[in-house]
């Protein structure tokens, strides 16, 4: 059925949904499955530039990427901190939303042989990539830049002015980032210097960069530069096309220096500037904006088999004996689909999402195990530009307070002035949370409302102020059979300018009076190099006093009512760490074809409190506290000690082009330190491509760990992975490895043989 409503999609977005709710009735079997990291692919469009939005269900930290800012493939290097470092990541893809502003392009992950993304483009762009919203989930921004003539009309030529300076020499590129003001440092020089640089920008043609340094001359005490400065950061703007502001600003000089040298030249470009904003808006009365009228459905299909066999060679060292185990250890299909219906009449916007997969374990020794389904998205859409927002099915969460990946659900937005202010009102079911390990958070069934735990919240999205700062606040309350499971508010804080992106949120429950998270990210992106860093303190998992229940044997949420919510929140205090983590890191251009870089890495860890000894009184779901229970009951949870500090230093070096056009050779050494054991790991990769078809990719990586009991461990990984892509919307890959692992320890000695593979077809289409 399934491949019938592919060949039927281009049809239209009826025959669409009928195919997604034939889909939906073969997810319907009870699964479990672990989580896909990646999530879902979305195009934001801004001013001059298209942002590209690879959105994760987990916290996914940037690290760095290559090439610098031009290329049709970019590779993006990442860290996540909350997943299992020495697992490897199950095969997912993406593929771009139709976009009338950017070459088509398809994602990745994870990337051969690391944790990172590769995102391969039709032809080559200019981009700069950056991080987003690191709550439980995140989201890496690839901003393309738009290649379009704006749609603004030119300045008239009565409005241009000379040059203050003489036309920028062509060169290397230049820097055009504010030098820092040290205490011992003289206003007066270093203004003199700003508008220098600022004369030097405009004449480059970086007029975004020339506003934020005439506006930084502006933000120093009243200063011989400020006049000029003034009439400048005008100029700037105009150049810009931003006419409102140009005149404020214009006005803003007129006002403060009516006797001013520029008095007269400001007043004939405010002149010419009013007829400007005249033309214009005759222009948009007479002529008003082209109807669209458009309906169309674009997604992807893939399918993928994996397989693998091992053999294990086991020594007893006491008895010396040895033993020899093989296994066919992995024989799995998996089937996703990705499908939007999308229609858009003049200034109103209609989607359908859907999204899902379907996994088939033949290998399983329980149906519950075998077939495993996951429905990820079903929600129906409708915006009207600038006005309003509405989405209702299950959707992604991790907005506005609600930190769950995704919920069961209403969002409502009502944009009360455009691009500057936004009132959010949320409510649902959280999808995340369950006793039973059998458990499937995106289970279609769940689809069924049930209101013992549901959540209701309200935010505010202010921004942009200044073209560089926004935010949002917001508050969220999260209930359980009327006991409050979570209730917090909240604020986010982002900045981004000429080069420079911050990103801070603060969570706190002011029901438990607790800190939820902490964190600050940041990256700054100089001439050939960039730094990251990241500040990150939070609760693991996050506070709720459902937390309480997984040291109950038999608990349901019909457990949790008012009488025990004072026991239930303690327990959950009790068993809830908190994890930290540091990073730094740096990539730096020391040759047009290298980049070298690093990171040092702190994580840990808290111990967690033994917890009280809950216990449910047989045939009811009454709550009790033990108090014969023994420390080690098995009704209770033992204390559990911190990880102490684990430290991480990675080098890495960038190759592109190194031997012949269309490679990328990257080269990367780490070292793991912490109280029970010592890691090394060495890794290469070699990617090559001929021409926008073929790809090819190898990867080997080397790893060597010590701990405190004596035990040596060693492993050997190669691997390599061909891309073909056909008939321009198909593609077939496939990859083969091999793994040899070596462990050694005073009573045993293992060795382990592993080949495995995987190979299927894509088909993205629109």
């Amino acid at each position: 059925m399934l491949r019938f409503c592919c060949r039927s999609i281009s049809n239209g977005v009826v025959v669409a949904l009928w195919c997604a709710s034939f889909a939906l009735v073969g997810l319907l079997r009870p699964a479990s499955v672990e989580a896909q990291v990646l999530d879902r692919i979305e195009i934001v469009e801004t001013p001059g530039v298209a942002e590209i939005h690879i959105v994760f269900n987990t916290r996914a930290l940037y690290l760095r990427h290559t090439p610098s800012e031009k290329g049709d493939l970019i590779r993006v290097f990442l860290d996540f901190p909350d997943q299992d470092r020495s697992r490897r990541f199950a095969r997912e893809l993406a593929s771009s939303p139709p976009s009338d502003l950017i070459p088509k392009f398809s994602v990745t992950f994870p990337d051969q042989g690391t944790n990172g993304l590769s995102i391969r483009f039709e032809k080559p762009v200019r981009f700069k990539v950056s991080q987003r919203d690191i709550r439980s989930a995140s989201r890496i921004v690839i901003a393309v830049k738009i290649d379009r003539p704006s749609a603004l009309p030119p300045v008239p030529p009565d409005v241009s002015i000379p040059s203050a300076t003489a036309p920028a020499v062509k060169g290397p590129k230049q820097s055009f980032d504010i030098p820092a003001f040290r205490p011992e440092m003289n206003v007066e020089t270093y203004a003199e210097d700003l508008l220098k640089l600022g004369h030097k920008a405009l004449n480059a043609g970086e007029n975004q960069q020339a506003v934020q340094i005439f506006n930084a001359i502006l933000n120093l005490p009243s200063n011989k530069q400020s006049e000029a400065a003034q009439e400048w950061v005008g100029m700037a703007r105009q150049r810009l096309g931003d006419y409102v502001k140009a005149k404020a600003e214009y006005e803003t000089y007129l006002k403060l220096y009516p006797s001013g040298d520029g008095a007269v030249r400001v007043q004939q470009r405010l002149a010419a500037l009013d007829e400007v904003l005249a033309r214009l808006a005759q222009t948009k009365t007479a002529r008003p904006d082209p109807k669209i009228d458009e309906m169309r459905v674009y997604g992807s299909v893939y399918s993928y088999y994996y397989g693998g066999y091992s053999q294990e060679k086991i020594t007893d060292k006491t008895t010396n004996t040895t033993n020899t185990i093989n296994r066919h250890d992995q024989s799995l299909l998996q089937t996703a689909f990705d499908v939007t219906g999308r229609y858009r009449k003049d200034e109103y916007d209609t989607k359908f999402v859907v999204r899902g997969t379907e996994t088939y374990d033949s290998l399983a020794t329980t149906e519950i195990r075998r077939n495993i389904s996951r429905l990820r998205a079903l929600y129906l859409e409708h915006s009207s530009q600038d006005s309003y927002l509405i989405r209702v099915g299950r959707q992604p969460g991790n907005t506005g307070g609600v930190l769950d990946y995704r919920f069961d659900g209403a969002w409502f937005r009502y944009t009360a002035l455009p691009q500057l202010l936004s009132l959010n009102l949320v409510a649902g079911q959280p999808r995340q949370f369950s006793l039973s390990s059998n458990y499937v958070p995106d289970d279609p069934r769940n689809v069924v409302a049930e209101l013992k735990r549901y959540f209701y919240g309200v935010n505010v999205d202010i921004g942009p102020l200044g073209q560089s700062w926004s935010g949002n606040a917001y508050y969220i309350n999260q209930m359980v059979n009327g006991v409050v499971d979570r209730r917090a508010v909240g604020t986010e804080l982002r900045y981004n300018s000429n080069g420079k992106g911050v990103y801070a949120l603060v969570d706190y429950d002011i029901s438990y009076g607790a800190l939820n998270i902490a964190m600050l990210n940041g990256s700054w992106v100089t001439e050939g190099t960039t730094f990251t860093l990241l500040a990150d303190h939070r609760k693991a998992p996050y506070l709720q006093t459902t937390n309480a229940l997984f040291s109950v044997q038999g608990a349901s949420l019909d457990t949790i009512h008012s009488d025990n919510a004072a026991l239930l929140r303690a327990q959950a205090r009790a068993i809830t760490a908190v994890s930290d983590l540091f990073m730094l890191g740096v990539l730096h251009a020391v040759t047009p074809t290298w980049q070298l870089g690093g990171d040092v890495r702190l994580n840990r860890i808290t111990g967690t409190g033994q917890s009280n000894c809950l216990v449910i009184l047989p045939g009811t779901s009454t709550l009790f506290l033990n108090p014969n229970a023994t420390t080690d009951a098995p009704c209770s949870l033992q204390a559990l000690p911190g990880t102490g500090n684990i430290w991480t230093y990675t080098a890495q070096a960038i190759g592109t082009n190194v031997l012949f056009g269309n490679t990328t050779f990257v080269a990367n050494a780490s070292y793991n330190s912490a109280d029970t054991y010592r890691g090394q790991t060495v890794s290469l990769n070699f990617l090559s491509r001929l021409g926008q078809q073929v790809q090819f990719d190898t990867f080997v990586i080397l790893y060597h760990q010590t701990d405190n009991n004596s035990v040596e461990l060693y492993r050997m990984t190669p691997t390599a992975r061909l891309d073909y892509r056909f008939l321009n919307s198909w593609t077939f890959e496939a990859t083969g490895g091999y793994e040899k692992t070596l462990s050694d320890s005073p009573m045993q000695k293992d060795s382990t043989s592993r080949q495995f593979f995987y190979l299927g077809f894509r088909w993205d289409f629109s």
